[in-house]
């Protein structure tokens, strides 16, 4: 039938003739009737979707399908009259489209959508985007290249993270282009490309293989060079007149700088406009489901919103005007849209059947799940359907979310008997015989049947899935951001609490050398060298009302000598719970049971690698035989809640009763919600029991009867009433909210059952080192994979825009979050929603009303009775409204990255589309470090990226919940770093029986009259700089400085000899720690070695040593004396001399 049509339809050579229509198109089949259509019809073929989600789908199955003449020009991804500018990924994508459609030959396949087909581009016959070609062997002018990338819209950066950044370091020019899925090192030999390279956003390390060409795009559709900033200057003084000259927008442009939603104003950059239906040559247009309609309602829009900032235009008091161009100027409108469509040869597609012209033999798949019961997956009708298809000789295929996906439906399919083989791409068909459905990981979804091919789509089988754009995991992704700045407090180990000044340059005696300039109480100065950097953690509490410590002062060695003593009790009693719970009994449990894989694969999203570490880490547990206490860490809504719902399934299937408590009523009746829905179609018997609850008595008989499996509630759980028949599993959401005699209650049911605690506090990793053992920890440190990504918009405060997106969320049923950083801005929001916005209805929370209050407020607004809730990021409750859709976070740059990071993470909830504002109030109040963390959260948009909580970038103030109120104390006068590192060595030494507490930090001194620096010469930046400090100071063997040396060439190219000499002090001084040299002094004719307490390790080896040379002299107070320099450098000197300490050493 498909192959029939198409012949006819390519045989028509009149382009005027009636329009042609296709109906009962499957969803999900567009590519391959596409693909098809272009083997026949020997022209260009420009297929324009209703809207982003069918394009981005479409794309996907035309990449997978590995359609080799495929171009694509998305629609940007922000509202045409907001002072944001698009995702530099869609813009590069966009520009590449354009410079190879005027250079591409053969019939080509342009997939757009309708808003991208109607806007204005530039004209086609300009020559305003260029790329440049670059091979290795060739020679190149950096500064060229330099230019090129600025010009083209990449941003100089330090490091080269995001799509659209760049960075040049003597001869190494790092950069990101959009078409690749790394970012690409070039390295160069004087002027001479030597190599082209990818290398590890994270890590900034090389990979192997090498290029041996690339092309590099432009990553801006404008293009600020003096041709077209003069169109703009002389086009905008045309529209709006002279005094617009001192609009902020007219001074960026004429400045060569980029203005934040400049595509807003992209005509007045040409002499003429273009579409890209224009830069396609002759096609055939298909047009998806309703296009001229999705037009109509898309001008309806525009014209509303450009009143809008006309008439805000208008008002005296409004300084900062739009400028907005009429939509006529921007887009086509309806009318001319159709002229233009309609004169090129057109075929309309429709999903439903066409009465009176040409239908498809297809059709979507019905589902094999029951909609009432998510849980129950009719597996015999699947098996039917694909045994029935393989015997009429169709291809069946299933489309899978992900691999995790791919690889758990292909044990499920094991277990059900239905024979499936593993593919990657449509071309690797042809290679395998295997009988069966052939498994895939492709973004589909709807399943669809079309002629001789099926596609089943995981959605399909379990009802739905939230689709995910797939992203590399970066686990350390913001660590650079958290280094020690200016202006910063520090923890000094010997000194206490001071404030890093800044980086300087300081000559000691002959040679110059970095040190940190630090700052103590009465402005005294202390010089730290870089060397020993490691002597210093960042402090991270507020900086208000903060008391510098005294240099020479004794204080802070009696702080810290107590704060040992604590932690020294403190680790004993962690280490006797964990002796004491070893030898307890609990019930075992059979995880590998049938049932299990299904019921996971039921779960809506991707399982990240921490929650899936987790998941097993409890089911471990609970087949041990141990009690299991283990506490999961993860900020509100990172997944701990399937954690728990797994554990659940795993105990009450064995017959075992669940309890499950949580400390509000609203969280327990989320939860109920939840597990209802989850294990729904499954034989197992769930009741709620707080004071929502009507019928009290009778939930309490089934508890105590042992009817109820799954038993949620508040301390109403505790009550004497409750005596559960067999309880197996106790779940304890957040116990650091129950009080004291709930926490003994707990401790007698907690005896010889299993206990698995979930807290939203979050926990450093590296706490999770100091408690290995000691107390069973999970961290779920990574949020979720891209639920739906949460556009981000970061801007300066327009309250047109706060106003449209607070009611297009009240339009399509949603809520919205209004956050600020203080209660003192509340009444700002208030008097605004009031009187810009009276039709939206508000309620207030912060964390200064009771908690009844703040509840009853909560529930109100879960419960949907107001569209938005303005409070201060103090509510962390631990709600998941997936209902609020919308957040605007007020004053950003008031808040820390990691708070920025969570609040954000409150919407994004659901399969809908989340928004996320993040507005300023002035440019002059975003100091480098706000800056820093608002583009860091922007470009940390599609969640995959891997949040890690590092110790020094870690907002403590829950720490103490878990720790207990005396441990948060002293977190706050040492600062996390110091405090972990303490209670991480307690607990070695306690665990080998090492009572002697011998815990000290300290570093060798290395003072040789040399330089020992990095220049500027070398390395510009000075943030870099203090990164590769940092990590030289923290390296404690040899191997890791031989692998640094080989990182620090290939992300700078070759050292000078200042860096040389900095690498040998840094391995002097590894090799004096595990020697205990606490110094060495260069003298006229050699060195001194001081020992650290006057303790060498193999003291009568060292005396014999001693007295057979006349080159060492032993000083009165128990130094070393070298001095048998001749002509030898002096490191190499040194070097040789700790050969001889070691093998003495080592003689022990």
């Amino acid at each position: 039938m498909l192959d029939n049509f198409i012949k006819e339809f390519s045989k028509d050579k009149e382009k005027k003739k009636k329009v042609s229509g296709l109906g009962n198109v499957p969803h999900g089949s567009e590519a391959l009737i596409i693909s098809k259509i272009s083997e026949y019809i020997k022209k260009d073929i420009l297929f324009i979707c209703e809207n982003k989600k069918k394009y981005n789908q479409i794309k996907d199955v035309l990449n997978f399908l590995e359609i080799k003449n495929a171009f694509f020009f998305p629609e940007y991804d922000t509202n045409t009259y907001d002072r944001i500018s698009p995702n530099k990924n869609i813009t590069s994508e966009r520009v590449k489209t354009l410079i190879e459609l005027k250079f591409s030959q053969g019939n080509k396949i342009i997939l757009t959508t309708a808003k991208a087909s109607s806007q204005f581009i530039a004209e086609k016959q300009s020559s305003y985007y260029k790329n440049l070609n670059l091979e290795t062997g060739n020679e190149y002018n950096l500064a060229e290249i330099k230019s090129f990338l600025v010009e083209h819209g990449y941003t100089n950066t330090s490091y080269v993270r995001e799509v659209g950044e760049f960075a040049i370091r003597g001869g190494i020019v790092d950069f990101y282009p959009f078409n690749y899925s790394s970012p690409v090192r070039l390295d160069f030999f004087g002027n001479k490309l030597d190599l082209i390279k990818t290398f590890d956003a994270t890590t900034q390390l090389s990979h192997d293989q090498n290029l041996d060409d690339i092309n590099i795009y432009p990553c801006d559709e404008i293009i600020l060079n003096n041709e077209l900033v003069n169109n703009f200057r002389s086009n905008f003084n045309l529209e709006f007149g002279s005094e617009s000259k001192n609009s902020k927008l007219y001074e960026s442009v004429s400045n060569k700088i980029t203005y934040p939603g400049i595509e807003s104003w992209l005509p007045f950059f040409y002499n003429s406009k273009s579409t890209i239906i224009d830069y396609c040559n002759d096609p055939v247009v298909i047009l998806d489901n309703s296009i001229f309609e999705i037009i109509n309602d898309f001008e309806e829009t525009l014209i509303a919103q450009y009143k809008t900032r006309i008439e805000f235009d208008s008002e005296k008091e409004n300084t900062e005007k739009y400028y907005s161009l009429s939509p006529d100027q921007l887009f086509l409108g309806k009318e001319e849209y159709e002229n233009i469509v309609n004169n090129h040869k057109q075929l309309q597609f429709s999903s439903l059947k066409n009465p009176k012209g040409n239908n498809l033999d297809a059709n979507n798949i019905q589902g094999f799940y029951s909609s009432d019961k998510l849980n129950k997956v009719d597996y015999q009708s699947l098996k039917n359907t694909i045994n029935k298809n393989i015997n009429d000789n169709n291809n069946v295929f299933l489309a899978c979310s992900s691999e995790g996906s791919r690889l758990r439906l292909s044990k499920i399919f094991k277990n059900q008997n239905i024979d499936s083989y593993l593919f990657d791409k449509f071309s690797d068909l042809q290679n395998i015989n295997e009988k069966g459905i052939g498994i895939c990981v492709l973004n589909l979804s709807n399943g669809f049947f079309l002629e001789k091919t099926m596609f089943i789509s995981e959605q399909d089988i379990f009802g739905e899935k939230f689709y995910r754009s797939r992203k590399v995991e970066n686990k350390n992704f913001l660590k650079d951001l958290s280094s020690i700045n200016p202006g910063d407090l520090i923890i000094h180990v010997d000194h206490g609490l001071g404030k890093f000044i800044n980086l300087t340059n300081l000559k000691i005696e002959n040679s110059y050398h970095d040190c940190l300039m630090l700052e103590y109480r009465n402005s005294d100065r202390l010089y730290l060298p870089v060397e020993n950097l490691e002597m210093l953690s960042k402090y991270n509490s507020d900086n208000e009302n903060i008391i510098l410590d005294k240099l020479g002062s004794n204080v802070w060695k009696i702080k810290t000598e107590k704060i040992k003593k604590d932690i020294m009790h403190l680790a004993k009693d962690l280490i006797d719970v964990a002796a004491k719970r070893k030898l307890a009994n609990a019930s075992k449990y059979n995880i590998k049971n049938e049932f299990y894989d299904d019921f996971c694969s039921r779960f809506a999203y991707e399982e990240t690698d921490d929650q899936l570490s987790s998941i097993d880490n409890v089911l471990e547990d609970l087949s041990k035989g141990i009690p299991m206490d283990r506490l999961v860490c993860g900020d509100v809504g990172f997944g701990k809640t399937e954690v728990a719902i797994r554990a659940s399934f795993v105990v009450a299937l064995e017959g075992k009763q669940v309890g499950i408590l949580s400390p509000t009523t609203l969280l327990a009746r989320q939860h109920f919600e939840t597990f209802k829905k989850r294990f729904s179609g499954l034989p197992i018997n769930i009741v709620e029991l707080s004071r929502l609850t009507k019928n009290k008595k009778e939930v309490i008989e089934k508890i105590n009867d042992g009817f109820a499996d799954i038993v949620i509630g508040t301390h109403a759980l505790l009550s004497d009433k409750i005596e559960f028949k067999n309880l197996g599993l106790l779940i304890v959401d957040e116990e650091q909210h129950f009080g004291v005699k709930h926490k003994e209650k707990l401790k007698k049911l907690k005896s010889d059952i299993h206990v698995l605690t979930l807290t939203a506090t979050p926990i450093p990793r590296t706490m999770q080192l100091a408690m290995t053992g000691v107390k069973d920890l999970s961290i779920i440190a990574s949020p979720p994979i891209d639920r739906r990504s949460i556009e981000t918009f970061i801007f300066k405060r327009d309250s047109i825009v706060i106003k449209e997106a607070l009611l297009n969320e009240k339009k399509r049923g949603g809520q919205s979050f209004y956050i600020v950083p203080r209660i003192k801005d509340i009444s700002t929001i208030e008097e605004f929603i009031k009187e810009k916005i009276p039709e939206i209805n508000y309620v207030v929370a912060h964390g200064q009303m009771s908690s009844t209050n703040l509840e009853n407020r909560m529930h109100d607004f879960y419960e949907g009775n107001y569209d938005v809730l303005i409070s201060t990021s103090i509510i962390e409750s631990g709600l998941d409204l997936p209902n609020a859709n919308t957040i605007i976070i007020h004053k950003a740059n008031l808040f820390g990255l990691s708070q920025l990071y969570q609040i954000r993470g409150r919407v994004g909830r659901s399969n809908i589309r989340a928004y996320a504002y993040i507005t300023y109030e002035n440019d002059f109040q975003l100091g480098s470090n706000a800056l820093k963390r608002l583009e860091a959260i922007q470009s940390l948009n599609s969640l995959g990226a891997g949040f890690n909580l590092a110790s020094y970038d870690l907002d403590i103030r829950g720490s103490g919940n878990i720790l207990g109120e005396q441990q948060s104390g002293h977190i706050k006068e040492v600062g996390v770093e110091l405090y972990q590192d303490m209670l991480e060595e307690t607990i070695t030494l306690l665990k080998n029986d090492n009572t002697k507490f011998t815990n000290e930090k300290w570093s060798p001194k290395i003072t040789l009259d040399l330089p020992v620096l990095i220049p500027s010469e070398y390395l510009e930046d000075v943030n870099i700089r203090m990164e590769i400090y940092r990590k030289l100071s923290n390296l404690n063997n040899i191997s890791d400085l031989e692998l640094f040396e080989v990182e620090l060439v290939d992300r700078f190219g070759v050292y000078p000899s200042e860096v040389s000499i900095l690498l040998r002090v840094i391995s002097i001084k590894i090799r004096c720690k595990l020697l205990n040299i606490e110094s060495i002094k260069k003298t006229k004719n050699g060195f001194i070695i001081q020992f650290k307490d006057n303790i060498f390790n193999n003291p009568e080896a060292l005396l014999n040593y001693i007295s057979q040379t006349n080159e060492i002299k032993l000083k009165p107070d128990e130094k070393l004396s070298y001095e048998g320099l001749d002509n030898d450098e002096i490191l190499n000197y040194i070097d040789k001399k700790l050969d001889d300490l070691e093998l003495l050493h080592k003689l022990n």
